[in-house]
């Protein structure tokens, strides 16, 4: 049946609209055809449960009209409708298949181009308005105190982790003219090299198996709020993900992509640094997030490499107004202002005129 691909199914949609004038049409006869003053008892029981079915299916069929006309707004694994029309309204990718401005392959004369590789978190996700992002904010602040000098370019896409960054970075290097990568390393860049358990895989959504929740938006949101957080594989996410940091050998391999890929930046003359971007909401005390973070930098700079960690810009601060959502734990536009500080302070800041010497 026909599907927008934004709006779901229009057959499930009236198929809902069936059930409910059916439940309205059986209340209507029954308070019309039944003999309540022969069966008195039964009568009231069944007549209240039918207006209270009414009641319900007036109100779930404004619920399900919602959520698939109009809401428009992300989830963590970006699988729901009101996702898919977030997506669709919000985000244009350029000609390279990033969210961002056009770019040449050679960047214009006096202009050092700073290239931010990262995953969802340096993306956007959640974030409707691009220049709400911490790489736009930084653009900004190098056009208002050295304009024309500094072109920042977001490379990232939602879901790459260290291994798929080095497979893209090394194309990326090859057709575009960059002085200096940033590596947006978030602490699930790891999580391709952890061990699945069980045949449960952490990184994606259950799916439930007594209904089709593809069927109707509102049973999605009901599930993805009430329900999955509940799910073992879910629950138990950041304790698996810091058994990654945990585990030696895991670790250490990945240590071994982050030195291939400073590698791979020196080979083509290109500065390499790494900003540290921290989890916004932890359910779960086994993931340290500070813990880690010094394990990162520690193995980093140990390599050669200058690290900014942005896990004290947000700490301390309630994270329930630094995410998306309550069923998207990214980092919104108040989150990405301080990793811009963070980043314009610790690096960038003694470029301006009136620190330089």
């Amino acid at each position: 049946m026909f599907s927008t691909g934004a709006f779901g199914y229009l057959s499930d949609y009236l198929l809902w609209w069936a059930c409910f004038f059916s439940c309205v049409l059986h209340t209507w006869c029954f308070f019309r055809f039944f003999p309540r003053s022969t069966y008195r008892r039964s009568g009231l029981i069944l007549g209240n449960a039918l207006i209270l079915a009414c009641l319900l299916g007036a109100l779930s069929m404004a619920g399900e009209s919602y959520f698939r006309f109009v809401a428009v707004e992300t989830d963590s694994f970006g699988v729901s409708l009101p996702a898919r029309r977030w997506f669709a309204l919000h985000t244009k990718l350029n000609t390279a298949g990033y969210r961002d401005n056009e770019w040449t392959s050679a960047k214009p004369p006096g202009v050092r181009r700073i290239a931010f590789v990262g995953d969802s978190f340096t993306y956007g996700w959640g974030v409707e308005n691009p220049g709400d992002r911490f790489t736009d904010d930084l653009q900004s602040r190098f056009d208002r105190e050295r304009p024309g000098t500094f072109e920042m370019m977001n490379v990232a896409r939602p879901g790459w982790d260290t291994g798929t960054q080095i497979a893209h970075l090394n194309e990326f290097l090859s057709r575009f003219d960059v002085d200096e990568v940033v590596l947006c390393y978030v602490l699930n860049d790891l999580e391709d090299l952890i061990p699945r358990r069980d045949g449960a895989d952490p990184t994606r959504p259950p799916v439930p198996m007594l209904f089709n929740i593809d069927s109707s938006p509102l049973l999605d949101y009901l599930y993805r709020s009430l329900w999955l957080p509940r799910e073992p594989s879910v629950r138990r996410y950041q304790s698996w993900l810091a058994g990654g940091y945990a585990n030696r050998i895991t670790w250490g391999t990945q240590v071994g992509r982050l030195q291939r890929m400073a590698q791979m930046c020196g080979h083509n003359g290109v500065a390499f640094r790494v900003a540290l971007l921290p989890y916004i909401r932890v359910d779960d005390a086994k993931l340290d997030r500070q813990a880690i973070h010094t394990q990162v930098r520690t193995a980093l700079e140990a390599i050669g490499v200058e690290v900014v960690d942005l896990f004290p810009a947000i700490h301390g601060k309630d994270w329930r107004g630094l995410i998306v959502n309550n069923n998207d734990a990214h980092p919104n536009e108040v989150a990405h202002a301080l990793f811009a500080d963070e980043i314009w302070r610790a690096i960038y800041k003694e470029l301006t005129p009136e620190n330089r010497p």
